[in-house]
């Protein structure tokens, strides 16, 4: 291997790994009621390019799991295919479960979304560098073409699957019973497991390229409409969370009026006619919508809710009321906000 292609061999998997970085940030800025701590979406980016290809490759070397785990065999049966597909996003969504276990910054299906696509094309990171490499002894272009493929093709399938597990896992957070939360998060281990594997299948089987067999996009754009749709009904559903709580919150004399209109509203809260001070801002947004979303989740977990979640509660309320006291009413610009 050249010079020359050893340094476009490091261009293109530069280039596809900011591409697909790029991506992650992209999802945790869209997602604008509650954003993840960036710290802890790097650390899951981070368990998706290398922790789980740890796990997948220590687990691929075992002898039991020899015959059917070899994803580079085009011989490969539809046990093996699944079989992989299990044990890949098994090891991703393993980083999901750890967030959920030791932190309290996962409290529904959005979060369990852009977790699931940061572990997911962290992991495609890692891929690409491996195919890459394999890669590199046959000619220059098909080495391109590789790298490429895999980026705008197999990279959102990883992001696809780990997000539907992550989307499952946030509806089991949100569960009060024990048996819907083994359910959901079945459930979307399952499906995950169905479309990595589904995937992968129809590459083996049917043949899947630009020029012959089937187009990726035939099958993957349908997928990405529907990702999409799914992340907005989400965010949507996060704002009427927001109304309805803190509506509540403001019948229960907690909260003043204005922070209805206001909080719910993603323009009208980084607008500064609402609070003269931004950093203020900030920190009353951020508090209001942990406290909504923090009081959703109660709710829905119904009587299987901590004491301690409760405790929380009442320290939030606190918390906002030491800040806003000094304030008896918002500032009338908020008013004439537009949405």
């Amino acid at each position: 291997m050249t010079g020359l292609e050893l340094a476009a061999l490091g261009a293109a998997l530069l280039v596809a790994s900011v591409l697909l970085f790029t991506v992650v940030l992209l999802v945790w800025w869209v997602d604008r009621y509650d954003r993840e701590p960036l710290p802890l979406l790097f650390g899951v980016l981070f368990w998706g390019m290398v922790i789980a290809p740890g796990l997948v490759g220590f687990a691929a070397s075992l002898e039991v799991f020899q015959e059917y785990l070899s994803v580079m065999n085009p011989a490969l049966d539809s046990l093996g295919v699944f079989g992989a597909a299990a044990l890949e996003e098994g090891a991703k969504g393993l980083g999901i479960l750890l967030v959920i276990l030791f932190s309290r910054h996962f409290d529904n299906p959005t979060d369990g979304l852009v977790y699931g696509t940061a572990v997911g094309l962290g992991f495609a990171i890692t891929e690409n560098l491996f195919h890459g490499l394999g890669a590199s002894i046959l000619p220059q272009t098909v080495m391109l073409k590789t790298i490429i493929g895999r980026t705008l093709y197999t990279a959102g399938v990883h992001a696809l699957a780990s997000s539907v597990f992550g989307a499952g896992l946030g509806l089991a957070r949100l569960s009060g019973r024990a048996g819907a939360r083994w359910l959901w998060s079945v459930t979307g281990f399952v499906l995950a497991v169905l479309l990595h594997g589904g995937w992968n299948q129809v590459v083996i089987t049917l043949g899947l390229g630009v020029s012959g067999g089937y187009h990726p996009w035939l099958i993957l754009l349908p997928l990405y409409l529907l990702y999409a749709g799914t992340f907005g009904l989400l965010l949507h559903a996060e704002h009427r969370i927001l109304i309805r709580q803190l509506a509540d919150e403001v019948r229960l004399g907690v909260l003043p009026g204005w922070t209805v209109t206001v909080i719910p509203y993603y323009r009208r809260r980084i607008r500064s006619g609402w609070w003269p001070s931004r950093p203020e801002r900030a920190v009353i947004s951020r508090l209001l919508t942990k406290l909504a979303f923090r009081k959703h989740a109660l709710a829905s977990a119904g009587t299987s809710g901590s004491s301690l979640d409760g405790l929380e509660l009442v320290s939030l309320r606190k918390h906002i009321q030491s800040i806003l006291r000094p304030v008896e009413d918002g500032p009338d610009s908020h008013d004439h906000f537009d949405d």
